[in-house]
C-alpha cells in the first residue's frame, strides 16, 4: 500500500509539473512587471499585489519555477493551488507581508468567492490593515541602517 501511495503521489507531482512547465512557455517573457502593467495600479495597493504573486510564486518554486502568473489564472485550475493551502498557508504568509487583518474574513465581499489571482489581490485589499502594524516590506533593514 505504502509503494502504491509513493508512486501514485509521484505521478501526480509530475503531472503537475508538467502542466505548470507547459503554461509558463507558452507565457515567456512575462513576469511581475507584465503582471503589475495589467491593472490600475491607483486602485490597488501595490504592496498587495506583489505580495500574492511573490508568495504564489515561492509555493510554486518546487514544481515550476518562475511561474508567471496572470490576473485571470484559476488558482485550482491554472496553478493548481490546493485549496486547503491557500487558506492555511498563502493566505497567511500574505496577509503577514501586507500587514492585513485575517480575523472576520467572512464579513469580506469576497469571502468564499475567491476563483482567481484577481480575486486574491482583492481580497486582500478589502481586508481591514492590522491595528498599528505597519507593512513589513516598508521596515527598515540593517542595510538601510548602515547607509
Amino acid at each position: 500500500c505504502i509503494v502504491v501511495f509513493l508512486v501514485l503521489s509521484w505521478l501526480h507531482r509530475r503531472s503537475i509539473r508538467n502542466h505548470l512547465q507547459t503554461i509558463a512557455t507558452t507565457r515567456k517573457g512575462e513576469s511581475i512587471c507584465t503582471f503589475a502593467r495589467a491593472v490600475d495600479s491607483r486602485s490597488m495597493d501595490t504592496w498587495i499585489v506583489r505580495a500574492v504573486y511573490e508568495e504564489i510564486q515561492e509555493h510554486l518554486a518546487s514544481e515550476c519555477s518562475r511561474f508567471p502568473l496572470r490576473w485571470t489564472d484559476r488558482l485550482k485550475e491554472d496553478p493548481r493551488i490546493d485549496p486547503d493551502a491557500l487558506d492555511e498557508e498563502l493566505a497567511i504568509d500574505i496577509a503577514e507581508r501586507t500587514g492585513r487583518d485575517l480575523r472576520r474574513t467572512e464579513t469580506n465581499p469576497l469571502f468564499g468567492k475567491v476563483e482567481t489571482v484577481r480575486d486574491l489581490v482583492l481580497f486582500f485589499q478589502a481586508q481591514p490593515k492590522r491595528a498599528g502594524e505597519p507593512n513589513k516590506l516598508l521596515q527598515p533593514t540593517c542595510e538601510d541602517a548602515r547607509g
